[in-house]
């Protein structure tokens, strides 16, 4: 890379994402990538892309929640997110790619993938109770699943522990038992970035807290940013587990939006905060950022293990 180079990364044949531009600057330990974002953020490309798209002809398989999955791991992480660069097909792969020793994402890079993802996904949650999960978004998700390319199918539902959480009596218990003062502080969040309090708490489940953590664990040895850093098989790993997760999020968020009677949205997320600070959070998790700067060690010097981000 030269000065000021711009990322870009190859969806298909029509559409190429502007991952935004890096430029080599000095650093105390010598040079390092100084990665700045694009000023259109990957989700948007991608949903605009996906806005201007024909519904698919083909009838697609598996059910609508399992589309909803996969539909949301790729346009909030796939390819909305700064794991598009991680996992771009066109870059050689880092030699280093099959070292279960070796850190392969660094702090600032997770850091930025789980912004930029939460922060999609908040929209994407927004758009979703906006429609009722009705024609608009229906067709958004049969775009994505037809247009966008994905290492994985449709797969059956598990319900997991991120769904208890949506029953009004388990809520109630949660609520009760925190802390009087945790509760108002999360309440005040709640009121004012809805969708962002809930997202953070689903990708934190449905991505952060999974297999992405045994490849950003362990002694960093640099990361170069014109090679690929995880396998195709790590890809349908992560994608597999995104799916998942984020299937079982929609399905709560179409669960609560439907409850009768309905408590405000505020007050459904609010046991969702509260056990997003329950849980292994890394630090300077935002409600409020879309993206960040990332600052790359270059390779060929060892470091401690990676850990946050």
């Amino acid at each position: 890379m030269s000065v000021r180079d711009r990322l870009q990364v190859h969806v298909n044949d029509e559409l190429v994402l502007d991952a935004g531009t890096g430029e080599e600057v000095a650093a105390s330990g010598g040079r390092e990538w100084l990665i700045h974002p694009p000023e259109t953020t990957l989700f948007h490309q991608v949903l605009a892309y996906l806005q201007a798209k024909p519904d698919p002809p083909a009838h697609l398989s598996g059910t609508m929640i399992s589309r909803e999955g996969v539909a949301a791991a790729a346009l909030v992480l796939r390819w909305g997110s700064y794991l598009a660069v991680q996992l771009d097909r066109d870059k050689p792969a880092w030699p280093s790619v099959h070292s279960a020793r070796t850190s392969r994402i660094s702090n600032d890079e997770m850091a930025r993938i789980n912004i930029e993802a939460s922060a999609a996904l908040a929209e994407w949650i927004d758009l979703s109770r906006a429609d009722g999960g009705g024609q608009m978004y229906t067709q958004l998700v049969k775009r994505a699943v037809s247009y966008l390319p994905m290492p994985i199918k449709t797969s059956k539902l598990k319900p997991g522990s991120f769904a208890t959480l949506a029953d009004r009596e388990m809520a109630t218990r949660l609520v009760h038992a925190s802390d009087p003062e945790r509760v108002a502080r999360v309440r005040a969040d709640a009121e004012r970035h809805l969708a962002g309090l809930f997202g953070n708490t689903l990708v934190n489940t449905a991505w952060r807290n999974g297999p992405v953590e045994r490849i950003h664990a362990g002694r960093v040895e640099g990361y170069p940013l014109a090679q690929r850093r995880m396998t195709p098989a790590e890809e349908r790993v992560l994608m597999r587990f995104a799916s998942k997760g984020l299937a079982l999020g929609m399905m709560v968020c179409r669960q609560l939006a439907m409850e009768h009677p309905g408590s405000p949205w505020p007050e459904q997320v609010l046991p969702y905060g509260l056990g997003f600070m329950m849980l292994v959070t890394p630090p300077g998790w935002t409600l409020t950022e879309t993206s960040r700067e990332v600052r790359l060690p270059p390779p060929a010097r060892v470091q401690p293990t990676a850990s946050g981000g």
